[in-house]
C-alpha cells in the first residue's frame, strides 16, 4: 500500500507542475500584476479567469493532482507522501525554461538540487519510521484551533499588507494553508476508513469528521486565493518552490508532533527530520533569491 501511495503522489506532483504553469500564465494573461494600487483581484478580474483557457486547463490539472494526492494519503503515512511534491519544483523549473525561454541561474539550480536532497531525506526517513492511525478528537482539536488562528492572522495580514509584500510571501502563506488542509484531509480519510471497516460512514463520530472536513475546506479556499495572488506577481517556479516545501514541512510537522504518526520512531529519526527540513528550506531561499532570467530581460 505504501508503494501505491508513493506512485500516486509522484503522478500528482507531475500534474501539479503542469497545473501551476498553466494557471500562472492564465493569471498573468488577465492583467493581475498584484502590485500597486490597481493590482490585486476585483470581481471582474476573477470572472475573466474563468474565460481563460490556460487557467481552466491548469485548474483541471490541479484538480487531478489533488485527487491523486488524496489517494496517496489514503495508502501511506502523511510524512511519506507529502514531501514527494518537490518533484513539481524540478518539472516546473524545466517547463519555465522551455516555454518562456528562461535561463536558470546557477544558484537557482543549486537551490533546486538542495530542495530535492532535503525532501528525499525526509521521505526516506519517514517511510521507515512513521505509520498511519485514526486520530481521536482530542488529538485533532488542537489542529482545528491552530487552523482558525492561522487563518485569522493571514486575513489580517492580507488586509493590511497585501500591497507591500512580495509574491513569495503569498506563496509561503498559501503553502502553510495547504499544509493544514493536507493534515486535516489525512484525518478525514483515516477516520472514514475506520468507519467503513466498522460497518458504514455514518456513526456517532460523523459530525466531528464533518467539522474537520469544513476546516480543511476553509483552509483550501484561503490557500487558493493566496496562491492566485502569488501567480500574479511571481514566476510559476517560485510559487511551486514555496508550495512544495512549505506545504510538506507544515504537514509533516503536524503529522509527527500532533497526530503521532512517528510514535515509536527511533530517536535518531527526529534530528534527521530537522536537518532535512532545514536543507529543504535553504533550497527555497536560494530559488527565491535567484529566479529564472527570461530572454527579454
Amino acid at each position: 500500500m505504501v508503494v501505491g501511495g508513493i506512485v500516486a503522489a509522484l503522478l500528482g506532483a507531475v500534474l501539479l507542475a503542469l497545473g501551476a504553469q498553466f494557471q500562472g500564465r492564465g493569471v498573468r494573461s488577465v492583467g493581475g500584476d498584484g502590485s500597486g494600487g490597481g493590482g490585486g483581484y476585483g470581481f471582474r478580474r476573477v470572472l475573466r479567469l474563468f474565460a481563460s483557457g490556460g487557467w481552466l486547463l491548469g485548474s483541471g490539472f490541479l484538480t487531478l493532482a489533488i485527487l491523486l494526492q488524496l489517494v496517496g494519503l489514503l495508502l501511506a503515512p502523511l510524512p511519506v507522501v507529502q514531501p514527494l511534491g518537490v518533484l513539481s519544483l524540478v518539472i516546473t523549473a524545466l517547463l519555465e525554461r522551455r516555454l518562456s525561454h528562461a535561463r536558470i541561474q546557477r544558484r537557482g539550480a543549486v537551490g533546486i538540487a538542495v530542495c530535492v536532497v532535503g525532501t528525499a531525506l525526509v521521505v526516506g526517513t519517514a517511510s521507515v519510521t512513521t505509520h498511519s492511525t485514526a486520530a481521536p478528537p482530542q488529538v485533532v482539536l488542537p489542529i482545528l484551533v491552530l487552523v482558525g488562528a492561522v487563518l485569522l492572522v493571514l486575513l489580517v495580514g492580507y488586509a493590511t499588507l497585501r500591497k507591500r509584500v512580495p509574491s513569495i510571501a503569498f506563496a509561503v502563506s498559501g503553502g502553510i494553508c495547504f499544509g493544514f488542509v493536507v493534515t486535516l484531509m489525512k484525518v478525514v480519510l483515516d477516520r472514514s476508513t475506520v468507519a467503513v471497516q466498522h460497518g458504514g460512514l455514518i456513526g456517532p463520530t460523523t459530525p466531528f469528521t464533518v467539522l474537520v472536513l469544513a476546516g480543511a475546506g476553509a483552509g483550501g479556499l484561503a490557500g487558493m486565493a493566496l496562491v492566485q495572488r502569488a501567480y500574479a506577481s511571481g514566476s510559476a517556479d517560485l510559487v511551486v518552490a514555496a508550495l512544495t516545501v512549505v506545504d510538506p514541512l507544515v504537514a509533516v510537522t503536524l503529522g509527527i508532533v500532533l497526530l503521532g504518526q512517528a510514535h515509536g520512531a527511533p530517536v535518531w529519526s527526529f534530528p534527521v527530520f530537522a536537518v532535512a527540513e532545514a536543507v529543504a528550506v535553504t533550497g527555497v531561499v536560494l530559488m527565491a533569491r535567484n529566479p529564472p532570467v527570461h530572454a527579454d530581460d
